[in-house]
């Protein structure tokens, strides 16, 4: 089970201030989650995760060749593009009976404890 940590927490941080301070060098297109660690948990299987980890390597993908790849039940792979589309994390575009999908955005970053409003992140990354 995840364990939040001052280390984990700090690297968030350090993320969030390079970000603001290095617009140019960070990703536009970045996806915030904030979960509890139950739905951490129950939203992002070993099975998610490696769908993830799959279209992060092999770039957009048919959903039918990822199920063949990946040795999974089409229905099952359906069910949890479905729910990461849902999230925002993956793009599902249908072209006659092929769905392609593809990750949404550039990074996902999960901070999963001490949730901070835009302006307390500014002052702290103005450290």
């Amino acid at each position: 089970m995840y364990e939040e940590t001052d280390e984990k927490w700090e690297s968030f941080m350090n993320y969030i201030r390079y970000s603001i301070k290095h617009p140019d060098e960070t990703p536009n297109n970045v996806i915030f989650l904030s979960l509890s660690k139950e739905e951490i948990t129950h939203l992002f299987t070993n099975r998610r995760i490696e769908l993830i980890e799959f279209l992060k390597e092999k770039g957009p993908s048919i959903m039918t060749d990822i199920a063949r790849s990946l040795k999974r039940e089409l229905s099952a792979i359906k069910r949890d593009m479905k729910l990461l589309e849902r999230l925002g994390i993956v793009d599902l575009e249908k072209n006659g009976r092929a769905v392609t999908c593809s990750i949404e955005g550039e990074v996902l970053v999960l901070p999963l404890s001490k949730p901070m409003k835009l302006k307390q992140i500014k002052a702290i990354a103005g450290k």
